[in-house]
């Protein structure tokens, strides 16, 4: 910065320039858990279809055990019935016991034949269970990947900030306390932009442009002379 004479102007570009990569870094810092949520959704959404198949699959598992319940049930009954027949002497009593045990053993029927298609069923769920946790897994892994690439590029920024931080600080030590009060004021009230060059005689903070007397003045960088707008340290940077 041979064209800057004063020097605190000139710790104050470099302060300012320290500044503005601090606050790209927290920046992109804060973006983080938006990019982390973001290529999640496809791990979230593999996992919310395993555990639909997982319901389907334990209900229709829990709708064939109740079945096989019944089942059981029915040809108990079955069973205490045809048990009855040697007891039977009456051939009205007989008919109408025989009846009965038509109706269970139609029943039986329909059970046995309800437990066939859950059966079936269990099998095609089980085969989407089986491709949906696959699907996790492979999901799983892409986010782990991409996660363990963005926790390294975290901790490149954190290292970055550190340093940075660090130099601003040994900057901020050699400016006059004033001077640097007032630029901190500026970082704070001008959207972290404190200390600005000049182009083509218009604040390029503000955008307003320079008086020529003061745009003469700027020019030589000799000196802290402020934006009337903007109140923004001005500076002039040759082509």
């Amino acid at each position: 910065m041979e064209y800057i004479s004063n020097d605190q102007l000139k710790l104050l570009i470099q302060i300012q320039e320290k500044d503005s990569y601090i606050s790209e870094i927290v920046d992109k810092q804060k973006t983080i858990p938006d990019i982390l949520a973001s290529i999640k959704g496809n791990l979230d959404k593999a996992q919310a279809e395993l555990s639909n198949a997982n319901q389907e699959y334990d209900k229709a598992s829990k709708d064939r055990r109740d079945l096989e319940g019944e089942l059981k049930s029915t040809e108990d009954k079955i069973r205490k019935l045809k048990e009855r027949i040697p007891e039977i002497k009456k051939n009205t009593e007989y008919h109408a016991l025989l009846k009965e045990i038509t109706v269970f053993e139609k029943e039986k029927s329909d059970i046995e034949e309800k437990i066939l298609i859950l059966l079936e069923k269990l099998d095609t769920l089980k085969d989407v269970k089986s491709k949906e946790e696959h699907t996790v897994k492979e999901e799983e892994t892409k986010f782990l990947e991409k996660k363990g690439k963005i926790e390294a590029d975290f901790n490149h920024l954190s290292n970055n900030l550190k340093e940075l931080e660090s130099q601003k600080a040994s900057l901020s030590a050699l400016i006059d306390t004033k001077i640097l009060a007032e630029y901190n004021r500026l970082i704070h009230t001008r959207r972290g932009l404190a200390v600005v060059s000049i182009q083509n005689e218009h604040c390029l903070g503000c955008h307003i442009r320079i008086p020529p007397q003061i745009f003469s003045e700027i020019r030589k960088n000799d000196k802290i002379i402020s934006c009337l707008s903007c109140q923004r340290i001005l500076y002039w940077k040759p082509a």
